[in-house]
């Protein structure tokens, strides 16, 4: 068994399906892909896993001997199905961390939706899904790969809490020990039916064809600055007020392609300056980005922070925002942490280019559109990939 420690706070956030959309030049019958899709979910370890929890709360993911991973055959519509999708909970207690559907769209192309508990992985696992699914495909065997968790025995030694992060931890752990509470998988299916009743999420996918990410990407490479920081600039710099942008980064040390939760994120306050150009904008955000990417103790600080928290504190945080549970102590936690009102003004995932092979046999990968979960603790969810000669970038939140 493998203990959940630092991704403690995805098993009872009622939003963590992540989507990924790619449309496949080639056509391959029901057979054939229901195939690949078994032999490519039995070569990853977590998806031949379930999630079990202990009497003392702690959770672990466990062997499952029938995972509920599926294909599904039906006509779809990316923002209707996960819109529909998003409301049903994943069986995680009985190894349901993955679905897939397909659309035979015309005679010559397939449209494939992978939806994805990110207990099962981040953004880069389920393209490394993908790969596998694709070569599976085309006939090639698929390579087993055990779960590689970043969890506090994996991180980096140079990583360390804070004196006052460590202290807060302290007290509030405390104060939730007077009234700890155990939750299970009844709870969470009453937090999903009751928070699915109120909410809905929209999708909304922008194309940037060729010819202008070709002009974008010369411009940064002039100014030497990353293309995520143009890009930031570009989204506030008709916004007058500071804007908090949290980013999702890649935590693997060691350039793995297996699939599990091994993202970690930082945050950037910036308030646009006028008398600055774009691009002077977007190096001072590229500077700030990097200088906490470069320190350890920053760039893994939100995985050290959660772990150090009772593991059933970080769940009725969730819950607390799912408005299942309540309390003063995960009330006041909650706006702490960011859950609910006070979230990130953006929240940016942007897996550059697409880190696996376009061509697998008779079948090309010729499009591929990445949809982040909105999870409790953002509000304007953006994911970006870049495929072939274009960029996808989704912007998905929840409808007003």
């Amino acid at each position: 068994m493998y203990k959940i420690e630092t991704e403690r706070g995805d098993l009872f956030d009622v939003n963590m399906m992540i989507a990924m959309q790619i449309k496949v030049f080639g056509k391959a019958s029901e057979a054939e892909l229901t195939e690949a899709f078994r032999a490519a979910a039995q070569a990853f370890e977590i998806l031949n896993c379930k999630v079990v929890i202990d009497q003392k709360g702690d959770a672990f993911y466990d062997n499952c001997g029938d995972p509920m991973n599926r294909i599904v055959f039906r006509d779809f519509k990316l923002e209707e199905l996960i819109q529909e999708q998003e409301r049903i909970r994943f069986r995680l207690e009985n190894g349901e961390f993955l679905r897939c559907f397909v659309s035979y769209d015309n005679a010559h192309e397939m449209k494939l939706c992978f939806l994805m508990h990110h207990l099962g992985g981040d953004g880069k696992s389920l393209c490394y899904f993908i790969e596998a699914f694709m070569k599976s495909l085309s006939g090639e065997k698929c390579e087993y790969r055990k779960i590689k968790l970043l969890n506090n025995e994996t991180l980096p030694n140079t990583s360390k809490l804070s004196f006052l992060a460590s202290l807060l931890t302290k007290v509030y752990n405390r104060k939730w020990r007077k009234q700890r509470r155990i939750f299970g998988f009844d709870d969470m299916e009453t937090a999903y039916k009751s928070f699915w009743k109120s909410h809905k999420t929209t999708v909304k996918n922008v194309v940037t064809e060729s010819s202008e990410l070709s002009q974008k990407l010369k411009e940064c490479k002039a100014n030497k600055i990353g293309f995520t920081s143009y890009t930031i600039a570009e989204m506030i710099q008709d916004i007058p007020q500071p804007q908090e942008i949290g980013l999702a980064v890649d935590g693997r040390q060691d350039g793995n392609r297996t699939m599990s939760n091994q993202a970690t994120g930082i945050a950037v306050i910036y308030r646009y300056d006028k008398g600055k150009t774009l691009a002077e904008n977007a190096a001072v955000i590229d500077r700030a980005m990097k200088k906490k990417l470069s320190d350890e103790n920053y760039k893994y600080l939100v995985l050290r922070f959660m772990s150090a928290f009772e593991p059933t504190l970080v769940d009725a945080v969730n819950l607390e925002f799912a408005g299942y549970f309540h309390s003063k102590i995960t009330e006041r936690l909650a706006k702490i942490l960011g859950y609910g009102q006070n979230t990130k003004d953006l929240s940016i995932t942007n897996l550059t280019r697409v880190d696996i092979p376009t061509d697998y046999g008779e079948y090309r990968l010729t499009d591929l559109i990445f949809v982040p979960p909105v999870v409790s603790y953002g509000k304007n969810i953006i994911g970006m990939v870049t495929v072939g000669d274009h960029l996808n970038t989704t912007y998905h939140h929840y409808l007003k």
